[in-house]
């Protein structure tokens, strides 16, 4: 019994040094592939080699040793890129990518708030977001209309006088007067002509 007691616990230490043997191998090569390390490495294992075999011996200054050091530097440069790349060029990158994603985010969610203000307070949803309540051509005072399918009107600012913003909607335009105190003030409701796509000119600039 003590016999197998003392077998089953040096199998157990057999094993456990095992297992942490196992984690510093992955935790060296980690290092040595995410800090570019593994240039110098394989540089060093193949001058080993020849130092071993008489092929290379950096004790006497000649060409091959001035050749041997020339090499290293180079490898240890190449380890310094890989480790700038790692340490800062793809964090930044990573940052940059998630800060994009996040305003990407938030772009959607200002547009599914402003939809659902509109679908639950039209008349809050004009005020805010179109300067004033809808032509009485909109569909909005027809209650057998669904106003889900709203088309928000193109605006744009008139060619001749930059301070009138024109709302383009697909059968009139609503013309607003922009003060220089940043009020907007609703001067004129227009018709769209049934030739406008031939005279739209005169209305301004379309986006």
């Amino acid at each position: 019994m003590r016999i197998l007691g003392l077998t089953a616990i040096f199998a157990w230490i057999i094993k456990a040094v095992i297992k942490i043997a196992k984690i510093l191998l992955h935790i060296i090569a980690y290092m040595l592939l995410y800090f570019g390390l593994w240039i110098p490495a394989i540089y060093m294992i193949i001058c080993g080699i020849l130092m071993l075999t008489g092929g290379l011996n950096i004790s006497v200054l000649d060409t091959n040793t001035i050749l041997f050091y020339i090499g290293l530097a180079l490898t240890l440069i190449g380890s310094l890129i890989i480790s700038i790349r790692n340490l800062i060029v793809k964090p930044i990158k990573q940052i940059m990518e998630s800060e994009k994603a996040k305003r990407e985010l938030q772009q959607r969610k200002d547009a599914d708030k402003r939809q659902k203000m509109y679908e639950k307070k039209p008349v809050k949803y004009f005020k805010k977001y179109e300067g004033g309540m809808p032509h009485k051509s909109h569909p909005y005072y027809d209650p057998n209309i669904s106003r889900k399918g709203f088309i928000p009107p193109k605006v744009y600012r008139s060619n001749n006088n930059p301070s009138i913003i024109i709302h383009e909607y697909h059968n009139h335009f609503k013309v607003f007067q922009e003060y220089t105190n940043g009020d907007f003030k609703l001067i004129d409701v227009k018709e769209k002509p049934l030739n406008y796509e031939k005279d739209d000119k005169r209305y301004g600039k379309r986006k």
